[in-house]
């Protein structure tokens, strides 16, 4: 087998790049890491052992990617960008369990990319510098399919990684709530603008997502996603206010709903805790499905 190169360097990055034809794409947040501490801290987090699922989502030029091979894992790379595909698929085409699949990281059917890949493995480990453009959807696409994941470490920018381990107040939002019904989050450490080229304007920061037990079955989750999307879509506003037309266009009747729940009716949707939402969610969906 080949050996690989050390792409943390940017002197090998570039050069890779240049053989290849390819240059950092910002329209598609491409900012590649140049640190090798930072990348050995990443991998290091996920606590890997040879042969464990991994799935990589924007591996890029290959930084982590590079790591995660010499660790002994089974690893499927998603990278959308057909040029990075083709490069990192030939560095390693020698490795075996190893898969570059040319693909859109926001379309994955976690399930099926699951059974496809890793059957009998157990749930995957997910580990991504994300491109900063699609944080935040990727995110939501995730808990949508309720985190099917043995954990994640991902490089987010600090903006989006204070949303997402945020408590009740402060930066709390639809993806504060669902990431602390889904995961119990935490950052695990920041990582500054000079670790990457070409630069970005702001910093990021290393999380870890846990995924913990389910409040609610899958069928009141569903109410439980639709009463916090429409919470927050006017986060100013008052909570009995916000279901309106979700729940009942009964203002009374959606102030017992609240306070069957523990919930103040005046209360706004960034003071309320995951377990409130959760428990909302189940008297709704018990009371023929309330909020549709």
């Amino acid at each position: 087998m080949a050996d690989l190169p050390e792409l943390t360097s940017p002197r090998v990055l570039k050069e890779l790049l240049r053989e290849k034809g390819l240059r950092p794409r910002r329209s598609r947040g491409q900012n590649f890491l140049i640190d090798r501490n930072i990348a050995h801290k990443i991998i290091d987090a996920a606590r890997l052992q040879p042969g464990d699922p991994v799935v990589e989502v924007g591996p890029g030029a290959g930084a982590l990617t590079t790591i995660l091979v010499r660790r002994g894992v089974r690893l499927v790379a998603v990278e959308l960008d057909r040029g990075l595909a083709a490069a990192l698929s030939e560095l390693l085409s020698s490795y075996r369990g190893i898969i570059v699949l040319p693909e859109d990281a926001l379309k994955i059917d976690w399930g099926e990319l699951q059974q496809h890949y890793f059957a009998s493995a157990g749930p995957a480990v997910l580990i991504s510098n994300l491109p900063y453009n699609i944080s935040t959807p990727f995110l939501h696409s995730l808990f949508r399919q309720g985190f099917p994941l043995k954990k994640a470490i991902l490089m987010l920018q600090k903006e989006v990684a204070l949303r997402l381990t945020a408590e009740p107040g402060g930066d709390y939002g639809a993806l504060s709530a669902f990431s602390r019904f889904y995961t119990r989050p935490r950052i695990l450490f920041p990582v500054g603008r000079t670790a990457f080229w070409p630069q970005p304007e702001v910093d990021s920061a290393v999380v870890m997502l846990q995924p913990r037990r389910p409040l609610l079955s899958r069928a009141e989750q569903i109410v439980f996603r639709r009463i916090v999307e429409a919470s927050f879509q006017q986060r100013r506003k008052m909570v009995v206010n916000s279901l309106r037309h979700l729940c009942s266009d009964s203002r009374d009747e959606r102030i017992l709903l609240l306070r069957q729940a523990g919930i103040e009716p005046a209360a706004r949707a960034e003071m309320l805790t995951v377990e409130q939402f959760a428990k909302l969610a189940r008297i709704a969906y018990n009371r023929t499905n309330k909020c549709t």
